[in-house]
């Protein structure tokens, strides 16, 4: 009944713009492109993500979720020269919020009666961003479960530090200055010419 009711209202809302409502035969994906294209970007991102920090495939609805959420916020349309978000809200998304995917997390733990000298943080996993609130979507790695919070820090700069201290030790590394070059003109020795005898000579005026 209320599938019947949603259809009634998109038919009359399509013959009252003009626009012509058009279906796709049963189980041929071929012929609807552009959404099967954007599946397909959305679950090659989202296996990327979960791959690149060695996650459970338990959470590929997190990552789908969270790989639509940053495409309507950085991708831009080449006729509209527009992204998604700003397309729809008329205004340019924020973006300085975001963080890695699967990055290391610690939640404050304002739930729990702490003491003194407990630790007040939790560790946890970064899975995205929620929908109903200004808060971050978090698995915590001690009580097992999905939660919200904004009260967070996020740790994603480990592989950076990496990198930056394999630059350094690269820059340790001392090149000598005055590097001394193989002499070369050693390998090229004169050749002495070949001397011709005069039996040699003899024969070839005899030929002519």
């Amino acid at each position: 009944m209320v599938e019947n009711l949603k259809m009634s209202h998109l038919k009359l809302f399509c013959e009252k713009h003009g626009i012509i409502h058009e279906f796709s035969s049963p189980r041929t994906p071929q012929q609807n492109g552009v959404v099967e294209r954007k599946n397909r970007t959305l679950q090659e991102m989202a296996r990327t993500m979960i791959h690149e920090n060695n996650l459970a495939n338990n959470f590929w609805a997190e990552a789908v979720n969270t790989s639509c959420y940053v495409q309507n916020r950085i991708y831009i349309r080449p006729v509209l020269e527009k992204t998604t978000y700003g397309h729809f809200n008329g205004r340019r998304p924020n973006i300085s919020y975001f963080y890695q995917f699967g990055c290391t997390c610690y939640i404050l733990n304002n739930k729990l009666y702490l003491k003194k000298f407990d630790a007040n943080a939790q560790r946890g996993i970064f899975l995205g961003y929620s929908e109903k609130s200004k808060a971050y979507k978090l698995y915590n790695s001690e009580t097992v479960c999905v939660e919200e919070s904004m009260h967070v820090k996020f740790d994603d700069k480990e592989l950076g530090n990496e990198t930056l201290e394999q630059d350094e030790r690269v820059a340790d590394i001392q090149v000598p200055e005055h590097t001394s070059e193989p002499d070369q003109t050693a390998e090229y020795e004169e050749i002495p010419e070949a001397e011709i005898t005069p039996e040699a000579q003899d024969e070839v005026a005899s030929e002519t």
